[in-house]
């Protein structure tokens, strides 16, 4: 029983490093891997801090700024 409880436990911090990484536009594969060779908290903590990457959401939002200012 102990172990199905270790198990959901760590497959909440995979999911939540998993939607961290996508939401911060990182690859979350590889977040992943780091978490499973290091600790899932640690890289769930090292992710909270670091910024937001620009991707397509944020290019999107500047390209429509652009085009209304014209």
């Amino acid at each position: 029983m102990e172990i199905l409880i270790i198990i959901i436990i760590y497959a909440a911090f995979f999911y939540g490093i998993f939607k961290l990484a996508k939401s911060k536009n990182r690859e979350p594969a590889g977040w992943l891997l780091a978490s499973i060779i290091i600790s899932p908290l640690i890289v769930l903590i090292i992710l909270a801090i670091m910024k937001t990457l620009p991707g397509k959401k944020n290019r999107i939002k500047k390209s429509k700024k652009r085009t209304s200012k014209r």
